[in-house]
C-alpha cells in the first residue's frame, strides 16, 4: 500500500472551497479532465455512516479493524487479513451525512467509487471499486488554516492510500498527475467564485 499526501493552499473561504469539492462527487469531468461519463448507482440522503476503527491489534489473518454501518445497520466488517498496520490507540469515530456509489469511465473504462461525505468534517472518502489498476481509498477534505480569521487560505489536502497492480508503473504515474490536476482544478475554481464574490 502506497501513502502519499498532496496539499496545497486555496485562496478562498472554507465554505467556498467546500461547496467546490461537493460539486466535484456530483461533477467529477469539470475536474477530471479524462473523465468521459459518470453515473450515481446508489444514494444514501438522510442517512448516517459510520466507521468505527479499532486500532491498536496486532494485524493477524481473520482480524477486523474496523465496521461499517449505514442507517445504524450494520453492512459491513472489514478485515485487516493483508494489512501489516500497527497503530496505537483506541477507536476512531468518522460520521459520514451522506454517501454515494458512482460509476466513472475513463479513457472506455468503467469502474466504481464509493464516496462517504461529511459536511461537518469537510471531508469526503472515496474508496475505489473494480479500478483497472488499484485499489483504496483517496481522503479529500478541506481544512482552515484559522478559525478566527476567515480570509486566511485553506488547506485542500488529499490523502492517497493505493496499492497498484504488478506492472502497473505508467498507470501509477498517470493517476498521479490526474490527482494532482484534479486539486489544482480545484484550487482554481474556488478561487475564481471567491474573487467574483468580492467584485460584487
Amino acid at each position: 500500500m502506497r501513502t502519499t499526501t498532496f496539499r496545497t493552499w486555496v485562496r478562498a473561504e472554507l465554505d467556498t472551497v467546500w461547496a467546490v469539492v461537493l460539486d466535484s462527487v456530483e461533477n467529477p469531468q469539470r475536474y477530471m479532465p479524462e473523465v468521459e461519463a459518470v453515473r450515481v448507482l446508489e444514494r444514501l440522503e438522510g442517512g448516517i455512516t459510520k466507521e468505527l476503527k479499532l486500532r491498536g491489534m496486532e494485524s493477524a489473518s481473520g482480524c477486523f479493524d474496523f465496521f461499517v454501518f449505514e442507517r445504524g445497520t450494520l453492512k459491513e466488517i472489514k478485515s485487516t487479513e493483508n494489512s501489516t498496520e500497527h497503530v496505537s490507540g483506541v477507536f476512531d469515530s468518522f460520521v459520514f451525512e451522506s454517501s454515494i456509489i458512482r460509476e466513472v469511465t475513463v479513457r472506455s473504462v468503467p469502474y466504481r467509487e464509493r464516496i462517504r461525505i461529511s459536511n461537518r468534517e469537510r471531508k469526503i472518502h472515496r474508496e475505489l471499486i473494480d479500478h483497472p489498476t488499484c485499489c483504496g481509498k483517496i481522503i479529500v477534505a478541506a481544512v482552515p488554516i484559522s478559525v478566527q480569521n476567515p480570509m486566511t487560505p485553506v488547506d485542500l489536502q488529499f490523502f492517497l492510500e493505493l496499492e497498484f497492480m504488478k506492472g502497473a508503473k505508467e498507470g501509477e504515474e498517470g493517476i498521479t498527475a490526474e490527482i494532482k490536476e484534479e486539486q489544482q482544478r480545484l484550487k482554481e475554481k474556488s478561487e475564481e467564485l471567491e474573487t467574483r464574490a468580492l467584485r460584487r
